[in-house]
């Protein structure tokens, strides 16, 4: 029996899980962020090929027995040598970005439009033709509007632009600086100018400026509702891209965990710039959506079969 290695690496977390060709998955693994745009190359493949080793040794199976092994992650490329150097020659090594398997996940199908707001963010989305159709992904430099990079940079932005304007104090202010245990604005400036401050930290006030917004400040609710306007211009872009305007919508990523005060606002923008789409929630995580992808694409299965998706479900036991 063929068995299947997937990958889902982001700035943040890394993913993976071992299944057969029926979908069963047999063992999984987690651990730090493994984007080689923002890692070194060595750093990155070893993170995945741990993963590898992991799941392989819980399975009770050698690298020899697997059919693929499919690596959803970014900027991977100049880890594809150390990869392919640590597989039998036989195995099927795909690389890929995390925008597929996210299109999966989110839809649990072929068909619609997935918004991305994690780290980084993008949309994704398949029309009747069959083709995919891409918006965002730019990076932190030209682009990630919505993205939870986006959120924290905002944050920042604004905890400075409220003192300037004598209006210091906010909840969000004091959530920010409890979470960096510092005392002041100032102390927080010197903390997020140092060389150890990272993307990934910044990411991280996505959750701080959800809480905020939670407890009533206005301006984390103006923040997540500017990420939520750029995350639905990403849907509408792809939407004209594919000429469906009437696609299933789903907002998936780290960041939109923020809550209503990014979703709420996110669905309704939608519908002003897509009336005749339907804004849905996703169907499952951008791990199991690389599992969909390959079984469809390489195992050459059904995914639409509904309960295909749920023994997944629920053989991942809510755990990823």
């Amino acid at each position: 029996m063929p068995y299947y290695f997937v990958c889902d690496g982001g700035g943040s977390k890394t993913e993976s899980l071992l299944f057969d060709e029926s979908g069963r998955i047999l063992a999984s693994a987690r651990g730090r962020g493994a984007n080689a745009l923002f890692l070194p190359p060595e750093q990155a493949g070893q993170r995945v090929l741990g993963q590898l080793r992991d799941t392989l040794k819980t399975a009770g199976l050698s690298a020899g027995q697997l059919h693929t092994v499919a690596l959803f992650i970014p900027g991977f490329r100049p880890c594809e040598a150390m990869v392919r150097a640590a597989l039998p020659p036989q195995v099927n090594l795909r690389l890929e970005g995390d925008d597929r398997n996210a299109f999966y996940g989110a839809l649990g199908s072929g068909r619609g439009i997935a918004v991305l707001s994690g780290t980084g963010s993008f949309a994704i989305g398949r029309g009747r033709s069959g083709a995919f159709a891409k918006a965002g992904g730019w990076g932190p430099v030209m682009g990630d509007e919505g993205s939870g990079y986006h959120i924290g940079s905002l944050c920042l932005h604004w905890l400075g632009r409220l003192a300037d304007e004598g209006r210091p104090g906010s909840v969000l202010e004091k959530l920010v600086l409890e979470h960096f245990g510092k005392a002041d604005l100032m102390e927080l400036r010197s903390e997020v100018s140092g060389a150890g401050f990272d993307r990934a930290a910044v990411a991280e006030l996505c959750r701080v400026t959800a809480e905020a917004a939670r407890r009533g400040d206005g301006t984390a609710r103006m923040i997540l509702e500017t990420a939520a306007s750029e995350l639905a211009r990403l849907a509408a872009c792809v939407a004209k891209k594919l000429d469906d305007p009437a696609l299933p919508v789903v907002l998936i990523g780290g960041a939109s965990k923020a809550g209503p005060a990014l979703t709420v606002p996110f669905c309704r923008q939608v519908k002003a710039l897509l009336p005749e789409a339907d804004c849905r929630p996703p169907a499952v995580t951008p791990v199991l959506g690389a599992v969909l992808c390959v079984l469809q694409e390489n195992a050459g299965l059904d995914i639409d079969d509904p309960a295909l998706l749920e023994r997944i479900r629920k053989e991942a036991g809510g755990n990823l």
